[in-house]
């Protein structure tokens, strides 16, 4: 039975994406293994079906979920902004 597991891309470092694992940490990924043109903030759907001389992974960009995502964290900082007071930090 094919397992399902969600990543997020965090970030980029030369030949490696940083991403986040179901939601429970993070890993090193060689960019080769995302789609193409996957880039930070993407959310990605894995399925991984295991067989008796092979498993096999796929990895697709889940354009639905990284829209909700991209809206929320848009709403999140719209909140933030409106209770920022302004001004210059002094430390």
């Amino acid at each position: 039975m094919p397992e399902s597991h969600r990543l997020i891309v965090d970030r980029h470092e030369g030949d490696l994406a940083v991403v986040e694992v179901d939601g429970t940490g993070f890993s090193d990924l060689p960019r080769w293994l995302l789609p193409r043109h996957a880039q930070p903030g993407d959310v990605l759907a894995v399925t991984v079906e295991p067989a008796a001389e092979c498993t096999v992974i796929s990895i697709a960009r889940d354009v639905d979920a990284t829209a909700r995502a991209r809206s929320a964290a848009e709403r999140a900082m719209e909140r933030l902004r409106l209770r920022d007071p302004g001004g210059d930090v002094a430390l």
